[in-house]
């Protein structure tokens, strides 16, 4: 029988709009094209988000937004042939080493094709000339072909690659045509500057086998190495093991030490595996100077944190992953895990083309899962006893929880609007800024109030009274931004508000609401153009009209009759 082989047709322009849709956040894509920094044995990477400025249709002011991104190296570079490897789908593994970062061959495609349409790599290898490649997916499209450009790179790309490899070996990596749903450049940076410390945390301290000491700058400012479990905090000993039943949350403990984990059938493959226990974030600010959002800030408690990193070859491949064992709950905020793997976990764990999420083999499910399970019991029993032994959290744990997060939230909206203040000329930027000085000035917070929010993250904070019986009133702290009082001797709050104290959740919508309404009428104030002073007479006009109307129609209704049935 004669085999009947064809040739199978593509669309390239499809295959790069599939890879841009592959799943990466903006923040772990950058990573994955530093990854090939690494993997190019570079001492020094610079990331660069830039920046331009936009006006939203129907928008009263203009904001920033990413024009570009840009990631420089001084790795050995590549000529034509490597460059030619580089924007090949599926570029050839030949040159990966066994403790690389790579994988696929579509790291670099995939991933800059999630942040914009046209990447243009500029690289000079040792004693060779600057090349430029540029892979333009508009280009793609028109011709119907995978093609891309290559020619020498001009005098302003040689430029910005010399500001890092000064004149030597290295390569440029830019992305541009940026997509239109990337999240705020405030955002990004935040992201990835909390995941870059974290993801490189070997490579940053010289732990890496065969690859030089890391030094990685994000918009000028250098990353520092962060250990997710901070194991250089444990006291040495069998002190630095945990004991849940008399912890005082104060201290990062060992739950697991550093143990090899089989990870397939035969022992042939295998991993290691730390557990630690963090501190409780409330305890430990009762008991030091440290405010509880610098305890927060400092170990990643919160969601989205808790949970395994596994490092695959000395680099970060999955955040606070749950392997199926560790549940969403508060009283999980403190476990710690990590997995060690090299690449010759990669099959078994069934690793996938982001490099960011595994699949447990049936083996090594079955080693992990008694030893997780143990750990995670003991870090709920301690988290426990640590919040228990701290009795005076019983009524104000759920204000705490929120204001917490709410507290994170105002920080990030304070790097936002300094951003956008920014991208203004000079006789602009001094406009705004005085203006926001004058909207600080106007409703000044007290020392007392700005002390609560440094020491108990109290964004929203509970008074006796406020004038003409308002129900909220927003306030500003030179230091700590934004703060929202509530008036409990409005009718609203002790008929309605204060009752429903006992449930958790509807304390933290409270507070979340009256956070938002504060915010909403600042954002009103400070970013229009109309006059500040009229803006902030008919904010307190419109406050003291909605708690008059609100104590009216409470004292019209039956509150008790109505919310109990």
């Amino acid at each position: 029988m004669t085999e009947n082989i064809k040739t199978g047709t593509w669309n390239p322009s499809r295959v790069l709009e599939a890879l841009d849709r592959i799943g990466y956040a903006p923040a772990a894509a950058i990573l994955d094209i530093v990854d090939n920094a690494i993997s190019a044995q570079a001492s020094k990477v610079c990331v660069k988000l830039e920046l331009e400025k936009a006006t939203p249709s129907g928008a009263d002011r203009p904001r920033k937004v990413v024009h570009g991104v840009s990631i420089v190296d001084n790795g050995i570079g590549m000529d034509e042939a490597a460059l030619d490897n580089a924007i090949s789908l599926g570029s050839s593994d030949s040159t990966y080493s066994d403790s690389t970062l790579s994988k696929y061959g579509i790291g670099l495609k995939s991933a800059s094709a999630s942040l914009g349409r046209r990447c243009t790599i500029v690289s000079r290898p040792a004693g060779g000339a600057v090349m430029t490649a540029v892979l333009d997916h508009d280009q793609v499209a028109s011709r119907g072909e995978y093609v891309y450009e290559l020619r020498a790179a001009s005098p302003s790309e040689v430029k910005i690659l010399d500001e890092v490899c000064l004149g030597e070996q290295g390569t440029l990596v830019r992305i541009t045509k940026i997509v239109d749903n990337l999240p705020s450049p405030a955002e990004i940076l935040e992201n990835l500057k909390k995941q870059a410390g974290v993801t490189y945390y070997y490579a940053l301290i010289g732990e890496v086998d065969g690859y030089p000491n890391l030094q990685l700058e994000i918009n000028g400012d250098t990353v520092v190495a962060v250990d997710p479990l901070f194991e250089s905090e444990i006291t040495s000993g069998k002190e630095g093991d945990l004991d849940e039943r008399t912890w005082d949350g104060c201290s990062v403990k060992y739950i697991t030490r550093r143990q090899p984990i089989q990870l397939n059938s035969d022992g042939s493959v295998s991993g290691y595996l730390t557990i630690t226990q963090l501190p409780h974030p409330p305890s430990l600010s009762h008991h030091t100077d440290q405010s509880r959002n610098t305890v927060h800030k400092k170990y990643m408690i919160g969601p989205g944190n808790y949970g395994f990193y596994v490092y695959r070859n000395g680099r970060l491949i999955t955040w606070a992953e749950s392997l199926g064992l560790v549940s969403q709950h508060t009283g999980l905020y403190s476990f710690r895990g990590r997995l060690e793997i090299t690449t010759g976990a990669d099959d078994i764990l069934n690793l996938d083309v982001t490099k960011s999420r595994i699949k447990l083999s049936e083996i090594a499910e079955t080693q992990l899962k008694p030893r997780g399970s143990e750990a995670i019991k003991k870090s709920r029993a301690a988290f426990n006893q640590a919040k228990e032994t701290l009795s005076r959290l019983t009524t104000s744990y759920p204000h705490s929880q929120i204001n917490e997060a709410l507290d994170r939230v105002a920080e990030l909206e304070e790097k936002e609007d300094r951003i956008d203040e920014s991208i203004e000329l000079e006789q602009e930027q001094n406009r705004r800024r005085k203006r926001r000085e004058q909207i600080t000035d106007k409703r000044r917070a007290s020392e007392e109030e700005g002390r609560r929010v440094k020491t108990d993250s109290e964004r929203v904070q509970y008074v006796d009274v406020l004038e003409n019986n308002q129900l909220w009133q927003r306030a500003h702290h030179p230091e700590y931004g934004l703060i929202v009082r509530v008036n409990r001797s409005h009718r609203m709050f002790h008929e309605l508000l204060e009752p429903q104290f006992t449930n958790p959740e509807l304390v933290k919508a409270f507070d979340l609401f009256f956070y938002s309404l504060a915010r909403g009428e600042y954002d009103l104030v400070y970013k229009s153009n109309e006059d500040e002073n009229k803006m902030e007479s008919l904010m307190d006009e419109y406050r003291e009209r909605v708690g008059v109307q609100l104590s009216e129609i409470i004292r019209q209704l039956d509150i008790q009759e109505l919310f109990n049935n």
